[in-house]
């Protein structure tokens, strides 16, 4: 029994935001929203998705050694979002990727690196968020909302002192060890191409706004999408469906309206798991594969 209290907590928690989100927004206006998107626009959208996996994984590739091929790792990658985001609650996308190459890596090099390629990735996005906030703090509406973004990061700051105050704790101390393994400049490399990432994520969602033809400035998306990713990857609904729109109406709201924001959260959504079908594809390759069979992976 268990094994299903998460998964049933989980749906549980998504069927009551969606429910009480229906409520408050009526669903015949975001499908008319939907029925005059610029399909191009969303199809780029879903590339731009893509082309931040594969930047990923140059990024995750520094933290292994040089026997991983870029595109290897970029298909385990695709599996890993495809669990994540169309299968979620079957086994993590994170999960998949440690299996995948612990025979290679070993299963405490594996577990490392995707703990380190997730962790740069967080801090980059809340760093963004902050330097934009400081930026354009007078631009802002002022109101308490505001104020997550800089707690959000110092938040970030001190579980990282926390995490180095114990790092000679014997489960800290392999990450700790595995970290300091690597030059300086593949560190900051790592945080380069970090920075891509994310500028490509916000842009993303930038271009999903514009094929609604809904206007929400660049920078506001710097500011507040970090505070929403940081939010929706919290273990407590499907794929973070109902957290992620109701963080959009919390923060966008305001400015585009409840439903707009509603609108431009789901196609998101849906535009990640338009690109994340092609890890689909790439699971199913992989298993019948001969590298699968030898490294008796099995989902």
């Amino acid at each position: 029994m268990k094994k299903y209290i998460k998964p049933l907590f989980r749906l549980t928690v998504t069927g009551l935001l969606i429910f009480y989100l229906f409520k408050k927004v009526e669903i015949s206006h975001i499908l008319s929203l939907f029925s005059h998107i610029n399909l191009i626009l969303f199809l780029f959208a879903s590339f731009l998705y893509i082309v931040s996996i594969y930047i990923s994984t140059l990024r995750w590739k520094i933290f292994l050694s040089d026997e991983f091929r870029i595109s290897r790792l970029f298909s385990v990658y695709l599996i890993g979002s495809f669990f994540n985001t169309v299968l979620p609650g079957i086994i993590g996308g994170d999960i998949i990727k440690v299996l995948m190459i612990r025979n290679k890596a070993g299963l405490n090099n594996a577990v490392a690196s995707v703990f380190l390629e997730r962790y740069t990735g967080f801090a980059t996005l809340l760093m963004i968020g902050f330097i934009f906030f400081c930026i354009f703090y007078e631009r802002l509406p002022q109101s308490l909302i505001i104020w997550s973004v800089p707690l959000s990061f110092s938040g970030f700051i001190l579980v990282s002192l926390f995490l180095y105050l114990f790092r000679n704790f014997s489960f800290l101390k392999n990450f700790y060890e595995y970290f300091l393994s690597f030059s300086k400049s593949q560190i900051a490399k790592a945080f380069l191409f970090s920075v891509f990432i994310q500028f490509i994520v916000i842009l993303s969602v930038y271009v999903i706004c514009v094929s609604l033809d809904i206007f929400i400035s660049f920078f506001e998306l710097c500011i507040y999408l970090p505070v929403i990713v940081l939010i929706t990857t919290l273990p407590i609904s499907v794929s973070g469906i109902g957290v992620r729109e109701w963080c959009f109406i919390l923060f966008f709201g305001s400015s585009v309206g409840q439903t707009n924001a509603v609108a431009i959260s789901f196609l998101w959504f849906l535009s990640v798991i338009l690109a994340s079908l092609s890890g689909g594809i790439e699971y199913l390759r992989f298993k019948e594969s001969v590298d699968m069979k030898k490294e008796k992976i099995s989902f």
